[in-house]
């Protein structure tokens, strides 16, 4: 992960909102699913009752189903990286927005893969209950992606 200061303390947060964010920062850092035992942080940092939001899909229900769901992801980009941009937080919401940077080597919803390389921006919420995520709702331009590595075509 590349970071342009984006998990800096902030004077105006309060504790809680500081707790929130290293827990976010740990799931973008060694969380990070191109990550060797990425699983074992989630275990420890997201409620067994997670739901996960992934653009138009129903909603993701479980740690199990959402650990599943982004080896997936993850098998399509095994070295994706996120350039972290910013960081807000309140109260029990933290949303991260960045940019996606990898190259599709292998399948990605669906698709074969293409080693094509995308570069888009992307935005995640979380929400947090007693220190452990809750919910996560993750936003990128799935479409560029989805054209980069050739399963749409681009009429352009």
């Amino acid at each position: 992960m590349n970071t342009d200061a984006p998990f800096e303390a902030a004077p105006f947060r309060t504790p809680r909102e500081e707790a929130n964010v290293a827990t976010v920062q740990k799931m973008f850092g060694e969380g990070w699913g191109a990550n060797v035992g990425w699983e074992n942080l989630w275990r420890a940092n997201v409620a067994l009752n997670v739901r996960t939001f992934f653009h138009s899909y129903p909603p993701i229900e479980g740690l199990d189903a959402a650990i599943e769901f982004n080896a997936e992801l993850f098998a399509g980009f095994p070295r994706l990286q996120m350039t972290v941009k910013k960081t807000i937080a309140e109260e029990d919401t933290v949303i991260v927005r960045g940019r996606l940077t990898g190259s599709q080597d292998g399948p990605f919803l669906g698709a074969p893969a293409s080693g094509a390389v995308v570069d888009v921006p992307d935005v995640t919420l979380f929400r947090l209950e007693d220190g452990k995520i809750v919910e996560s709702r993750y936003f990128t331009d799935l479409l560029a992606v989805m054209t980069a590595i050739g399963a749409v075509e681009n009429k352009n």
